[in-house]
């Protein structure tokens, strides 16, 4: 499977360095201008690259790229698969999601096999990327109430979740420092902010409950 990170260059990096240690990946970014003041032209070069992989996600913050990305997609590869990354707004959502390639997660590290089960079946490449990539799962191995080891099952794509745990090999473990790891996961995600009058917590809050709710604790 050969996943591309579609960005303008301003995010995808971490997700670009992650990802590539399981699956050949690139990172492409996508070059546009407006034509006729109001038609999106991407580069030549750009579209030829779209029939090269099996995955796409995107982190185009300019929702004109971002649909004029999984539409072109939509016509030149069939059998691929679009992640959006970056979107705002349910209108354009539901605009994108309308393609029947793509996909937006309200959070990156939210996808797993029952976000994504109307997709799985036609496009098996999902079920690879969730191997290894999605809703976190992670064991910790304590001894005599110390971390000794981590285990990552499953990583946030971001890679948040190894950088997170890798400070707490060592440490004494308790309640308390499940509640510290969710706080510190925070550090690294770059989800937005919180939107008034539409989320009761912020998505980099909801992130950190992600990540203690996939931890499971094993005594060794």
């Amino acid at each position: 499977m050969k996943v591309a990170i579609l960005s303008e260059g301003l995010y995808g990096d971490r997700a670009y360095k992650t990802i590539k240690s399981k699956f050949p990946c690139d990172f492409i970014v996508v070059k546009y201008n407006y034509e006729d003041f109001d038609k999106i032209g991407i580069y030549e070069e750009i579209i030829k690259k779209l029939k090269d992989y099996d995955l796409f996600i995107t982190y185009i913050l300019n929702p004109d790229v971002a649909y004029e990305i999984v539409k072109k997609i939509k016509e030149i590869n069939e059998k691929a698969f679009v992640i959006v990354g970056a979107w705002k707004g349910l209108g354009f959502k539901k605009q994108l999601e309308s393609f029947k390639n793509a996909f937006c997660p309200d959070l990156m590290c939210n996808i797993d096999e029952n976000e994504l089960k109307k997709y799985l079946y036609k496009y098996p490449q999902l079920k690879e990327f969730l191997k290894f990539f999605g809703k976190p799962k992670v064991k910790l191995y304590i001894k005599d109430n110390i971390i000794k080891k981590v285990e990552i099952l499953r990583e946030a794509p971001c890679g948040s979740t190894s950088e997170t745990l890798k400070e707490y090999i060592g440490k004494e473990f308790s309640n308390e420092t499940l509640t510290n790891m969710g706080l510190r996961v925070q550090h690294f995600c770059r989800a937005g902010k919180i939107r008034l009058f539409v989320e009761k917590e912020s998505k980099k809050t909801r992130a950190g409950k992600l990540l203690v709710n996939g931890i499971q604790v094993v005594q060794i």
